[in-house]
């Protein structure tokens, strides 16, 4: 069992310890993520502020009950802003004093002390003390009133320079002391704070300890009593020699601060102070520049003071490795400027190359699209005379007539086709690559080609079907006749019906003879029959049944 139990507690406290970073690190990333949310917690607490200073607003608000308005809203900004404390005290001071109301002076008065002690100003805050008769003290301000001078004089005994002063001020925070805990009940947290203060002092930590948890659980997370009460057993554990509770503490008691917009605190800066023993210089930054901020809000020349020191050390330590970054950071960038001026310059060659590859590439596929596209138009011209041809069977004369003509244009496509190409071979073998994509580009042979294509049809199918627009006319409604100007042998109408009296019904066959769209030719076709003079069903059979005259 001697054995035995030994080798439990060091199991125990391997556990512990090990399970202890684990924590640390969790409550460490909650703090830094409620530093971030600071602005919406001090929004919270502003919204509260306004809607108490709405309330002085009301018409209906008597004095009195104004002067209670200022004291709640000076208690709002107690340990938020001691600026903005010390006015509303002073305005709630102001109307006590026209009314004569010796009870709300003296209430306003122990919160002004309270608050000029909190700040370093003793002297003030004692001759505000001296200014109250406590004879008139209703109980609880008597009790606000004996605290009040108790954290006084604790304090001026704690900077007394001289014997004298430091025993008088004992005494006197000894008798105020004893005073509260004859009239305290036993369970009343002032009451307890105290009793703690004491075992404490008498480092009898392990009873301070189980004091300190009986008033840690009358309190929540976000509360001014909860970041006090989390705050002294971080001192407890400092003195125990609980680096690692105390640290664990201060966490919670910073946490707390936050959420409760407390800008009079000490936790953040003893964390950031502990941190910067232990080298985690960034993160000790961090924190002390957030206790630096509530301490310029609060305005507090004694927070400034005691955050100074260590403020001067962590930023000077900060701004060291900041320094050594930044020449790592110089390093780093002179090596990546040097291999990017060398990546620059291989890219720049590997482009030219594949530019001049690609410009070559491009030419060539240009020459070769506009090859194409001639042999398309040419093998498109050919099956149009070939159907034209065909649908012209009515008369072997006609035939024969016009296959010469036929001929002749087959043979001229070749020859446009064969001129075209020496004009692409001499100007590749002169390296004339941009007028040969210029002229590749144009739309002038395409359009010449189907204007040629336009005159040859019309002037076909009108030596055909000479008669063919007044025949056609003759279908429609007089007042829809079709007019033809001087220059034109057939428009785009009169061509869509002279191909369905070839036989070609279908509009997008139609459509890519006479180069529009189907919605247009379809369109054509139905405006056309709109205007007949015959059943619209029928008008399309009547077309196909005109005659073709062959004139000599």
């Amino acid at each position: 069992m001697k054995v035995f139990l030994p080798l439990l507690f060091a199991f125990l406290s391997t556990v512990i310890c090990a399970q202890a970073p684990l924590e640390l690190d969790s409550l460490s990333e909650n703090l830094v993520t409620e530093i971030n949310k600071k602005p919406q917690y001090d929004s919270d607490k502003l919204l509260r502020i306004s809607a108490y200073k709405k309330l002085l607003e009301d018409p209906t608000t008597s004095a009195p009950q104004k002067i209670e308005h200022f004291l709640t809203i000076a208690k709002e900004f107690e340990k938020y802003s001691f600026d903005s404390t010390l006015y509303y005290l002073d305005k709630s001071l102001k109307i006590a004093g026209k009314l004569n109301r010796p009870t709300l002076i003296d209430k306003a008065n122990i919160y002004l002390s309270s608050n000029l002690s909190n700040v370093g100003r003793s002297k003030e805050a004692e001759d505000v003390l001296s200014q109250i008769d406590t004879e008139n003290l209703t109980p609880d301000l008597y009790i606000k009133y004996c605290n009040t001078a108790r954290r006084l004089y604790e304090d001026l005994s704690f900077y007394a320079m001289t014997e004298d002063n430091y025993k008088n001020y004992t005494r006197l925070y000894n008798s105020y002391k004893d005073t509260l805990v004859k009239i305290l009940p036993n369970d009343d947290d002032l009451y307890l704070d105290i009793i703690e203060k004491d075992l404490l002092d008498d480092r009898r930590l392990e009873e301070c300890l189980q004091v300190n948890t009986q008033r840690l659980q009358h309190f929540k997370m976000g509360s001014a009593p909860y970041s006090l009460i989390t705050f002294q057993r971080a001192l407890i554990y400092e003195i125990m020699g609980e680096c690692e509770l105390q640290k664990k503490f201060l966490i919670l008691s910073a946490i707390s601060d936050i959420q409760a917009s407390i800008k009079d605190n000490a936790s953040l800066t003893s964390l950031a102070s502990m941190l910067y023993q232990e080298g985690k210089i960034e993160i000790a930054y961090n924190y002390i520049q957030s206790a630096y901020e509530d301490a310029v809000n609060y305005n507090s020349r004694l927070r400034f003071l005691e955050i100074s020191k260590t403020l001067s050390l962590i930023t000077a330590a900060y701004q060291s490795i900041s320094d050594k970054q930044k020449d790592s950071l110089r390093l780093y960038l002179s090596i990546i400027s040097v291999m990017a001026v060398v990546l620059l310059i291989t890219i720049f060659f590997i482009k030219r190359q594949v530019n001049k590859l690609s410009i070559a590439r491009n030419e060539l596929k240009a020459s070769n699209n506009q090859l194409s596209e001639l042999n398309e138009s040419i093998v498109t011209a050919k099956s149009k005379l070939e159907e034209m041809y065909l649908n012209l069977s009515e008369s072997n004369h006609i035939k024969e007539h016009y296959i010469a003509n036929f001929l002749n244009i087959h043979s001229e496509y070749i020859d446009k086709i064969d001129k075209y190409q020496k004009v692409v071979k001499k100007m590749l073998a002169s390296r004339k690559y941009e007028e040969l994509y210029q002229r590749a580009n144009s739309q002038e042979v395409v359009n010449a080609e189907i204007a040629e294509f336009y005159k040859t049809f019309d002037q076909a199918f009108l030596h055909i079907y000479p008669d063919f627009i007044s025949q056609l006319n003759s279908l429609l409604l007089d007042s829809e006749k079709i007019k033809m100007k001087d220059d034109e042998l057939l428009n785009t109408e009169l061509r869509i019906f002279a191909l369905i009296r070839l036989g070609i019904k279908d509009s997008s066959q139609i459509s890519r003879l006479l180069r529009y769209s189907v919605n247009t030719i379809y369109n054509y076709r139905v405006r056309i029959k709109n205007k007949s003079a015959v059943p619209r069903e029928d008008f399309e059979e009547h077309v196909q049944s005109i005659n073709a005259f062959q004139k000599d």
